[in-house]
């Protein structure tokens, strides 16, 4: 019995010391929730609130600027950026602000990361060469994906995680949308290249249908994933982001939040004073398409085999 006692004991130890980036016992809220950037308390910081605006939170509390919050599928973890470490670079917690931890060992200028649908990698922009990058957390692994050139970036991955969407510039004023199939490398474009204005931003719809995206001076404008279908939602608006559901977009107008609702076309404030940015919207009652397995489970298992 005793040594049963020391061998659990000596697979917990193994299992919490093997997983510096995921805490085996991180819990999804049990709510719909936003997580957004507010510089209400003095400087940029990530909070959590309710989908109608309401019982804002702050989860970071911490002198640096942190901003560009994402949900993980499961909405255990929440990925942002962050200069706490004196460079802008990605960084995880868990969904109440706990175990702050970098992604990376080597600090690097990495921004606007996204999730792959199975919760196991990210994807961003690395600013120091402007080229979208994987990243696989736990072991750090990084695979250069293709190039977005000056100021691009923006990655999105697809719901089915075959393709990731970005912003490629190509030239002064000259942008465009465009899709890379990750296993073949090809790209297609969505939006031929705008001379004058920019795209940004873009987010696939929680089926992959469609993809939301800002153009610069018009507003967000929605689009088929084959680039038809082109219809504008919102003038004068940015960083557009879906509801689990599909039904609604919360975004940013003027400084605020708002959430425009797709049926009744008609949209909702949601914050009001400071600046408030960088929405993301999750949701427990919708499950995601390739849901996170269990650590805790993939390391038993795995052990039970040796």
């Amino acid at each position: 019995m005793q040594y049963r006692f020391r061998f659990l004991l000596c697979v917990l130890a193994f299992i919490l010391g093997s997983t510096q980036v995921y805490p085996v016992f991180a819990k999804a809220p049990s709510t719909a929730k936003i997580v957004f950037a507010s510089t209400r308390d003095g400087n940029s910081e990530i909070y959590i609130m309710n989908p109608d605006g309401s019982k804002p939170v702050n989860l970071t509390r911490h002198p640096s600027r942190d901003l560009a919050p994402v949900w993980s599928p499961t909405g255990e973890h929440i990925a942002f950026n962050s200069n706490r470490g004196g460079t802008r670079d990605i960084y995880i917690m868990d969904a109440d602000g706990k175990n702050v931890r970098k992604v990376f060992r080597r600090l690097a200028y990495r921004e606007y990361p996204v999730w792959s649908p199975d919760g196991q990698k990210l994807a961003y922009t690395n600013a120091s060469n402007w080229s979208i990058y994987v990243g696989t957390i736990g072991s750090g692994h990084e695979e250069r994906i293709t190039s977005t050139n000056f100021l691009g970036g923006w990655p999105a991955w697809s719901p089915d995680g075959s393709e990731i969407a970005f912003i490629l510039t190509e030239g002064i004023w000259a942008y465009s949308l465009k899709v890379v199939n990750l296993e073949t490398r090809e790209e297609r474009r969505l939006m031929p290249k705008e001379e004058i204005g920019k795209f940004f931003e873009p987010d696939w719809s929680p089926d992959g249908t469609r993809i939301a995206f800002r153009w610069s001076k018009k507003g967000i404008y929605v689009m088929d994933r084959n680039g038809s279908g082109l219809k504008r939602l919102v003038s004068n608006a940015r960083n557009p982001a879906w509801s689990s559901l599909g039904d609604e977009l919360v975004y940013e107008k003027k400084q605020q939040l708002f959430k425009y609702n797709l049926g009744i076309r008609r949209s909702k404030q949601l914050t009001r004073g400071a600046i408030n940015f960088d929405a993301d919207w999750f949701d427990p009652q919708v499950l995601p398409v390739h849901p996170q397995s269990s650590l805790l489970t993939t390391k038993w298992a795995t052990l039970k085999q040796r």
